[in-house]
């Protein structure tokens, strides 16, 4: 399988560049060079860098800028979780390289790793003997941590949520199609799944709103997030 490897940009040219090739992924095809929204001090130097690189290996190597969130860390982390599974729908895994990122990209990078189950790799800067970062010393992966807090029933329902539905009913129907509405078993039901959406709802997952008569349910960001782990077993 193809690579796409994500790249967080700082101020270190050399040592992102080192990181390209000692990470030893013949597989990378595409590089996304991840810079900061935000036009904050010092991100005209990363952006700068970025599009050096991006020139440099423009000859044999496909690669892109993208612009995510660096001081807002949860919204950073649903743009690159967006960004891996654009890639993912390519075809490519994903690889996120935080060799050079900033300490907030690099947080957003973990969670968006960890839930996505893509590798995240970093390196150990080489310094010579006045201690002048003079390359990289070795490339290694960081551990992903499992993703995965809520029950069985619960990632259910998150996962039946999805873009969000009208009414509890309408819920009830996309867990359980069989159900005859309002049959004694359709009543359970709603009762078990009103008991879910309340704890859903007090942990930030969910939230709803009325409209009419009925009660909207939607995913939060956080809710968003978790819809994305796979492989979420209780």
């Amino acid at each position: 399988m193809k690579i796409t490897q994500i790249v967080f940009v700082g101020h270190h040219k050399e040592r992102l560049i080192d990181s390209f090739v000692k990470s030893d992924d013949k597989l990378v095809d595409k590089i996304i060079f991840v810079v900061g929204e935000q036009a904050s001090s010092g991100e005209e130097k990363s952006r700068a860098i970025a599009e050096e690189i991006k020139r440099e290996l423009s000859s044999f190597i496909s690669s892109d800028i993208a612009y995510v969130d660096k001081k807002d860390v949860k919204r950073g982390a649903l743009q690159i979780i967006s960004l891996i599974k654009s890639e993912e729908k390519r075809g490519n895994s994903v690889v996120l390289n935080i060799s050079g990122s900033l300490r907030t990209f690099a947080v957003s990078a973990y969670i968006a790793g960890s839930i996505t189950k893509s590798r995240i790799i970093t390196s150990i800067p080489l310094y010579d003997d006045n201690e002048n970062e003079i390359g990289v010393e070795e490339v290694i992966e960081v551990p992903a941590l499992p993703v995965c807090f809520l029950r069985d029933e619960q990632m259910q329902i998150i996962l039946s949520i999805d873009e969000g539905v009208d009414s509890l009913d309408e819920l009830i129907m996309r867990l359980n199609p069989s159900l005859e509405k309002y049959s004694n078993d359709f009543y359970k039901e709603r009762s078990r799944v009103s008991h879910h959406l309340k704890v859903l709802e007090e942990s930030g997952f969910i939230f709803k709103s009325k409209k009419g008569r009925n009660i909207s349910v939607n995913l939060s960001d956080l809710g968003w997030m978790m819809s994305r782990i796979e492989d979420c077993s209780v």
